[in-house]
């Protein structure tokens, strides 16, 4: 995988507001395993929140506290490459050991590191994490016998790019309580090796039974060619914290960089307890997707080990209502012998030949081919729908000609509609300036506040160029829209005569018996452009191009040199929002969608007239054959379980459809699904619409 080096900037909450001062944004790796930690793991990164953000930008310079010094520590050096693995038991690692039932422990325990990066600003920095005890509770008579970390390398990424780092000096080494509400200041500065150290308590540490925090400072002498903060990309429970001034809140505190999708930091205690046993393996968490009936599902089922041996594959059992299968794991790598070691394995589910919710179970058999004493258990419920549909993802981006960095976001979503025109549905919401042409009043409140931001089916917030985790939106709407879902819908929209205003239709099927559902009409333009208050504003210009992601490199052209690197761009703009069947206080207005319970196969209507709702001078250079209706279907809890869009008709009431062109006699509906043509409708024959 692609490695990013970057900057950290420490930036307030005010100064965080894109639409202010930020002029530059980071890129991470493709973290892709997001993708594996489901649903829940991007609405958790997104919704988390936030103090401060990791930012090129340059934000509120301030010096950090000033340690006092405590001699309680010796600090040696561990080793000079961050490119180890974990030491085994009895390997040597210049003077240090890890001895038999030793254990490292942490958020990660491997010894490579991905990022790595430095505040703005010389002085005193402490970076730290929280183990919390679930990482360790299987371990008896546990004490912490000292803390390792890791600073950055010279670094060259074989593309030109190479970092060197100078002067770096650890002046204190701490480790307190989870509850991180102060700062223990011990200190016994002395200059760090680049790489990973060891630094040993002189008096070891008894752990914590709620949790521990752990953190070291280092001296920040050339900024920003010296880095001394090393992380890992995945996001960790423990968190990625520095202590820093919070100029909002006038104090100086703790934030957690994690929570803005910034990985764990490289830090780790040495433990030393009693023996592990030789296989203690426990399936923990499964991260399904719904099926159909007669086909197989797919689960990404993960594992926590406290093995004192490596395991090579495991037996295991998994069943969906009463169809069971037992397979061999034989792994493509070892889950390495240690403490609260974690891996993931896919495995197929037996498929099933009704539709419905099933009890489903994962059992783990034996280990290395023995069997196990106890086998572990992991029960979790499993979804079958009557057929699989395509799930169209919807993103609903806070933007605005007078926002100087949404030009990002504009760069994010016209990617997006140029490679996935069908499962992606963009709708662009010009509320940020009301002196905009495009601002529309009527809509629903997502929320937002920073632009540019957007809502992915109103279920995950995230940047509408870098994504959920900073590797690009794109990950996040290949991620919802290979989830299956539970209803399909078809809409289709007709114009009334004076065009000003759209009736609207969806018609919706049930794929599974389910609760109560909603309809939100949208009304969207395509080929908006005009001079004047139409011109994007764009802080970008002033800058050399950085931190583009690869796959995306339309942002690019935004600055110095680029097509549109001007303080003001002309530019034409999709997707943007000019009506809705919300109110102006963003109540939906159409009718409830049926009752409160649905069973599989039931289909059902809904319609509502939505008005063109803009300003006079962006209905002046709308193109009437480019607007285009989606409909959103809601559920209890206001998210988007699925969508469709379809392009505005004539009067006449035919729409445009999806299906494919054609000479042969084949029937298809207006979603382009083949049909029997039995009822009334609008078909397509032999690549004609036919109204029966």
């Amino acid at each position: 995988m692609m490695k990013y080096s970057r900057a950290y900037v420490a930036l307030s909450e005010k100064s965080r507001n894109f639409a202010a001062k930020t002029k530059k944004h980071t890129a991470m790796n493709k973290l892709y395993t997001l993708l594996l930690a489901g649903a829940a793991t991007l609405g958790a990164q997104a919704q988390a929140p936030v103090t401060y953000v990791l930012d090129p930008a340059m934000g509120e310079a301030v010096p950090l506290i000033v340690a006092d010094e405590n001699p309680d520590f010796d600090i040696r050096t561990l080793a000079t490459s961050a490119h180890h693995k974990a030491p085994a038991k009895a390997t040597e690692y210049q003077n240090f050991t890890l001895e038999e039932n030793q254990y490292i422990v942490g958020n990660f325990t491997d010894d490579f590191y991905w990022n790595f990066g430095s505040v703005p600003f010389e002085g005193e920095t402490l970076v730290g994490a929280v183990i919390y005890s679930t990482t360790y509770k299987k371990l008896k008579n546990a004490r912490a016998l000292g803390i390792r970390f890791c600073l950055p390398q010279d670094y060259d990424d074989g593309n030109g790019n190479i970092q060197k780092v100078d002067e770096v000096e650890v002046v204190r080494v701490t480790l307190h309580d989870h509850t991180i509400d102060g700062v223990m200041r011990e200190a016994t500065p002395r200059t760090i090796e680049k790489g990973w150290n060891y630094v040993k308590f002189k008096t070891p540490q008894e752990l914590d039974p709620e949790g521990m925090f752990m953190s070291y400072t280092y001296m920040q002498t050339k900024s920003p060619t010296c880095y001394g903060i090393c992380n890992w990309p995945d996001p960790a429970p423990g968190g990625f914290y520095t202590y820093l001034y919070n100029s909002d809140a006038g104090k100086w505190m703790w934030s957690d960089f994690c929570s803005y999708g910034y990985g764990a930091v490289c830090i780790q205690l040495i433990v030393e307890a009693d023996p592990l046993p030789d296989y203690d393996i426990v399936p923990t968490a499964v991260n399904n997707q719904p099926t159909a009936v007669g086909i197989e599902g797919e689960a990404a089922v993960y594992f926590t080990s406290n093995s004192k041996k490596d395991i090579e594959n495991f037996e295991y059992t998994i069943a969906v209502g009463d169809k069971s299968v037992t397979r061999t794991a034989e792994l493509p790598a070892p889950i390495k012998a240690g403490v609260d070691q974690q891996a993931a394995y896919y495995m197929t589910l037996p498929a099933v030949d009704e539709y419905g919710t099933y009890d489903a179970s994962i059992t783990l058999n034996k280990v290395n081919g023995e069997e196990l004493a106890e086998p572990a258990t992991l029960n979790f419920k499993q979804d079958v729908y009557t057929r699989l549909v395509q799930r169209r993802t919807v993103v609903e981006e806070f933007t605005g000609t007078g926002c100087g960095n949404c030009p990002r976001g504009w760069a994010g979503m016209e990617y997006l509609k140029e490679h996935y025109p069908d499962t992606f549905i963009g709708i662009a919401v010009h509320q940020y300036n009301n002196s905009d042409p495009m601002y529309c009043a009527r809509y629903g409140g997502l929320g937002l506040s920073a632009a540019p931001s957007c809502k992915i089916d109103r279920k995950t917030t995230a940047d509408p160029y870098y994504g959920v985790d900073n590797t690009g939106i794109h990950n996040a709407v290949e991620y919802y829209s290979s989830i299956a879902p539970a209803v399909d819908v078809t809409v289709e929209g007709t114009f009334s005569e004076d065009k000003s205003k759209v009736a609207c239709t969806a018609n919706v099927e049930w794929l599974t018996d389910t609760g109560k559902y909603t309809v939100a009409y949208v009304l969207t333009a395509d080929g908006l452009t005009g001079k004047g208050a139409w011109l994007q504003q764009n802080y970008y210009a002033s800058n050399s191009a950085s931190n583009v992601l690869p796959e995306m490199p339309e942002f690019k052209e935004f600055f110095a040199g680029g097509e549109y690197g001007k303080a003001a761009v002309e530019l034409v703009y999709n997707d943007a929002m000019i009506g809705s069947s919300y109110s102006t206080t963003g109540s939906n207005l159409t009718k409830a969608l049926g009752t409160s319970k649905h069973t599989a196969g039931e289909q059902l209507s809904n319609s509502y007239t939505c008005s063109i709702s803009v300003g006079a001078a962006c209905k002046a250079v709308l193109d009437y054959d480019n607007i285009y209706v989606v409909a959103l279907i809601l559920d209890s809890n206001g998210q988007i379980v699925n969508a469709a869009r379809s392009k505005v008709a004539e009067t006449d009431g035919i729409n445009s459809v999806l299906a494919p062109t054609t000479t042969d006699s084949t029937t298809y509906d207006l979603s382009g699904r083949r049909t029997s043509a039995n009822g009334k409708g609008i078909y397509v024959v032999g690549g004609k619409k036919v109204i029966k």
